[in-house]
């Protein structure tokens, strides 16, 4: 057999004994209590569970690892029995935020079929803030650490009511600024009726929470006016960003129809008043191209800014646009003769020198003569 083959080999042995031992445990028949959030050390919670051994070696489990048991449950109180095929054992209790049983105790033949039943019980932690805590934490460890495909957690929220009203606080200060924004759509003639509807759901489900007695039931009304703001600010920032870019597109298509105006009908090409205005309209039209691909980003916000500065710029151009057609419709002849002016303006300069050169070789020519007349008299 070939090098790269026992290799080969040796890695299959390897990940075959690894799978296995991930997968010694099974953790199932879950069940919390209470169903909905606690409230920080007030709520009485536990957790039962089945704890179901597999084969490790020809073993139930190793006899070098541990089985580990955690909750951030306060004043915690375990209770278990090992069921060995199918007779229980005495239950067993103990106290503190984890347990450990050791290979010693569950480690069997493979013949034998182990189970453990566990229930853990104690109260809500105390949080400063509302957060997610552990109900119960099972795992199998080695001397390092867990064993891969083993961890199996399941926590519940822990509400703090003074922050909960502090939060209510907080969003109703949120659908105040949101409010004000749907009005300055409105005013620019956005159609609001599915985001006016999503803020009348979340303002219905704040004043719910404001008057809720019960902490769940305040925390669970609070919770889904945040999702439906969430939703109505994205709606806000999307409309902000497409007006923004439709204002923009207003000015400086309009000063591109100008340009084009100058250029195809009053032959202003060359103009020199023509282009500043040119070199402005690009400017403001690469903002503007900014801004849509920044909207197709989804980056809204920054998109909404980048198109608002091209629009004013392109106001200003436009402002500009408008002054110079007005002047060259006033005076029909404007055009033409700024046009050959600068048409002109490069041969003028070439007739010049020509002019000049010429003056200087007549001028020479005379002196020779003279000179020449002079030599001739002696």
């Amino acid at each position: 057999m070939s090098r790269s083959l026992q290799v080969i080999g040796i890695l299959i042995v390897l990940f075959s004994i690894v799978s296995v031992a991930s997968a010694s445990i099974s953790v199932g028949n879950i069940a919390l209590s209470p169903s909905g959030d606690l409230v920080s050390g007030q709520s009485q919670a536990s957790a039962t569970f089945t704890v179901n051994f597999g084969t490790t070696g020809g073993k139930t489990f190793e006899n070098a690892n541990t089985l580990q048991m955690e909750t951030e449950l306060a004043d915690a109180t375990w209770s278990y029995n090992i069921i060995l095929d199918g007779i229980e054992n005495p239950v067993k209790t103990e106290v503190g935020p984890n347990i450990r049983l050791s290979g010693w105790e569950l480690s069997y033949p493979s013949d034998r079929t182990i189970s453990l039943k566990v229930k853990v019980a104690g109260t809500a932690p105390v949080v400063t803030t509302s957060a997610e805590k552990i109900v119960m934490r099972v795992r199998e460890l080695d001397s390092r650490n867990a064993l891969a495909g083993t961890d199996v957690v399941k926590k519940k929220m822990v509400l703090n009511p003074a922050t909960i009203g502090e939060t209510i606080r907080s969003e109703s200060a949120r659908m105040s600024s949101i409010r004000n924004q749907l009005d300055q759509l409105a005013g620019s003639g956005i159609d609001l009726t599915t985001a006016e509807a999503k803020y009348g759901q979340a303002t219905a489900y704040l004043q719910s929470a404001e008057k809720a007695t019960d902490v769940t039931r305040k925390q669970s009304d609070l919770s889904a006016a945040q999702k439906l703001l969430g939703e109505v600010e994205e709606m806000v920032l999307v409309m902000s960003a497409q007006h923004a870019i439709s204002t923009a597109e207003g000015s400086i298509g309009q000063t591109e129809d100008l340009i084009k105006y100058f250029k195809e009908n009053k032959s202003m090409g060359d103009d020199s008043r023509l282009m500043p205005i040119i070199a402005r309209w690009e400017i403001a039209a690469d903002k503007l191209s900014d801004a849509r691909d920044l909207f197709t980003e989804k980056k809204y916000e920054e998109a909404a800014d980048k198109a608002s500065e091209a629009a004013t710029r392109g106001d200003e151009v436009l402002n500009d646009a408008l002054a110079l057609r007005e002047k060259v419709d006033s005076n029909p002849l404007s055009g033409i003769v700024s046009g050959l002016s600068g048409a002109l303006s490069g041969k003028i300069v070439t007739i010049a020198i020509v002019i000049v050169i010429g003056i200087i070789a007549i001028v020479g020519i005379v002196l020779f003569r003279r000179r020449r007349k002079w030599d001739e008299l002696g």
